[in-house]
């Protein structure tokens, strides 16, 4: 469906002409259709990301999340590379704290390869669906509300700049219309149930900004910053009867936990020829489940990255 999508809007940009897309669409109709093409479209991406960490004022937490808070240090800087031919042939890899990361998804099976060594097989197939549905990209978008910020040039390409706040209420709706959705029993819905949870608990702000070609409707950049806190003795006291939040020595956990983030995506290539190779496993790992599945030396490394 989502191919199909896909081809829709490509055959309706066509039909239109140069620019229609997006004079034709409200902020938000053109922000899901391009969204929604990026998942399945060959392109390339060049990614950026910045996050700061002061977690100077929290105390009294368990030692488990109180040294992990402790190796985030204040932050540190990550760069990542995708290739992707389809929707089921993805290869993107991730760089920080001078340790590097590949993970390969092809046709139902996921490869991993920590500095550039040899490849890793998870022994169970990867999800049946890796893109985001038409509903909850459409949720989404709107739970944001995305503004037309005018016209504009990126790296030479005529572009429309939208943009979005990021704000409690915004995030308030983003989780209730992403646990409402079809999909809320998966990866969304979990997404929204985490939502849900926190936003009570966090202050700051932020914006979202795409920017997409005036031409065809394409992605050509996305960007995320902001700047939020975290109230980490009221969550501790909201979580209190049902996980253990107390530190070793009895203390009640206190603080809050401020966090910046810049991150940045840069498309290339989009539509154009990518091929995505088949790696060769040398060996297998438990299952495709997150970081537990993947080296912990690599973990350390990116998550102490300064």
């Amino acid at each position: 469906m989502l191919a199909a999508a896909a081809a829709a809007g490509a055959v309706a940009v066509a039909a239109c002409g140069p620019g229609a897309v997006l004079t034709a669409d409200t902020p938000g109709q053109a922000v899901s259709t391009a969204v929604e093409a990026a998942q399945t479209t060959p392109l390339r991406m060049n990614l950026t990301a910045d996050l700061t960490v002061n977690a100077g004022g929290v105390s009294g937490l368990p030692s488990s999340i109180q040294s992990a808070l402790g190796q985030l240090g204040s932050g540190g800087s990550a760069t990542g590379h995708l290739d992707q031919e389809s929707a089921a042939r993805r290869e993107i890899t991730g760089s920080a704290g001078g340790h590097s990361l590949t993970v390969v998804q092809y046709d139902g099976h996921g490869y991993v390869s920590e500095d550039g060594g040899a490849y890793a097989e998870f022994s169970t197939t990867l999800p049946s669906s890796t893109t985001v549905s038409t509903a909850d990209v459409s949720a989404a978008v709107n739970a944001l509300g995305f503004q037309d910020q005018g016209g504009t040039s990126v790296d030479g390409v005529s572009v429309e700049h939208y943009s979005a706040p990021i704000t409690l209420s915004a995030l308030q709706k983003l989780a209730q219309s992403v646990t409402a959705s079809p999909s809320a029993g998966g990866m969304m819905g979990s997404l929204g149930q985490g939502l849900a949870l926190v936003a009570p608990y966090v202050s700051g702000h932020g914006t979202v900004d795409l920017w997409l070609s005036t031409k065809d409707g394409s992605l050509v950049r996305a960007s995320v910053s902001g700047s939020m806190s975290i109230d980490v003795g009221a969550i501790a006291s909201a979580l209190s009867g049902l996980m253990p939040m107390a530190g070793a020595s009895g203390s009640t956990a206190s603080g809050s936990l401020e966090m910046g983030l810049s991150a940045q995506a840069d498309v290339s290539d989009y539509g154009g020829s990518v091929t995505v190779s088949k790696p060769t496993a040398t060996s297998t790992l438990p299952g495709w489940g997150g970081s537990s599945s993947l080296p912990s030396s690599l973990w350390s490394s990116l998550i102490s990255a300064a």
